[in-house]
C-alpha cells in the first residue's frame, strides 16, 4: 500500500518519510519543485511534482492511504493559509473521496475547537484547521485526525499523552508526531478518532490499542 504523503518536505513530512523508510514502507513524497528531490532521493522515497494551489491530482495514481501534513507556514499570511491549509485540503480530502483512498490521517492542531480562544495571530489558522477537519469528518473516507500541541525539535521520546489535565507542558516533538501518524497506518482502530498529542508517559505502540 503507497501512502501520498502532502507536505513532505515540510518538518513533520520528511521525518515521517525517513521513518516510513527506514521500516521499507512505501511512501510518495508530494513536492512542489524539483530542487526538493534531493532529500528524498537520498532516503530512497519516492517523489512526486504537484501544488496545492494547482495541480496535485496525478501524484495520487496507484496510492491507497494519504498523509496530510502541509501547512503555509508562520512566514506566510492568512491568504496561504486558507489557499494551503483550508482549500488545499478540502481539494486533497475531494480527490481522495473521487479516487477510492482507503485512509487519510490529517496533522491538525490541539485547540481548533475554539479558534477565537487562541491568540489573535494565530485564530486564522485554527479556523482553517476546523474547517478543514470537519470537511474530512463528513467524506467518505475512513480518516484519522491528529492535533498536536507546540510543536518542538527534541529527539523521540516514544511517548504521548492525550489529554492536556493528565501532565504538564503544552509541547510534543515533531518526531513523536511522525510516530503517531505511522501509527494511525498502521492500526484499523485509528480510524474515525480524533486525537490531542502531548508529549507524555503513554508508549506511541499502544495509543491505538
Amino acid at each position: 500500500m503507497t501512502t501520498l504523503v502532502v507536505g513532505a518536505n515540510g518538518n513533520i513530512g520528511k521525518i515521517f518519510c525517513r521513518l516510513a523508510a527506514e521500516r521499507k514502507l512505501p511512501v510518495r513524497a508530494l513536492l512542489r519543485n524539483p530542487e526538493q528531490q534531493a532529500y528524498f532521493d537520498s532516503i530512497g522515497v519516492e517523489t512526486a511534482l504537484g501544488d496545492l494551489e494547482g495541480a496535485f491530482e496525478a501524484s495520487m495514481e496507484d496510492c491507497d492511504r494519504v498523509v496530510f501534513t502541509a501547512g503555509s507556514g508562520g512566514k506566510t499570511g492568512g491568504d496561504k493559509t486558507l489557499l494551503v491549509d483550508l482549500y488545499g485540503a478540502i481539494r486533497v480530502i475531494e480527490a481522495s473521496e473521487a479516487r477510492g483512498i482507503e485512509h487519510i490521517v490529517m496533522v491538525s492542531a490541539m485547540g481548533v475547537d475554539d479558534p477565537l480562544a487562541g491568540r489573535p495571530a494565530m485564530q486564522h489558522y485554527f479556523v482553517a484547521k476546523k474547517l478543514a477537519d470537519q470537511r474530512l469528518r463528513e467524506s467518505s473516507v475512513a480518516h484519522t485526525i491528529l492535533r498536536p500541541g507546540l510543536l518542538t525539535d527534541e529527539p523521540a521520546s516514544g511517548n504521548v499523552r492525550t489529554d492536556l489535565a493528565a501532565g504538564s507542558g503544552h509541547s510534543i516533538s515533531r518526531e513523536n508526531v511522525a510516530l503517531c501518524i505511522l501509527a494511525s497506518l498502521d492500526h484499523l482502530q485509528s480510524r474515525g478518532q480524533t486525537i490531542d498529542l502531548l508529549d507524555g508517559d503513554m508508549p506511541i505502540a499502544t495509543l491505538f490499542e
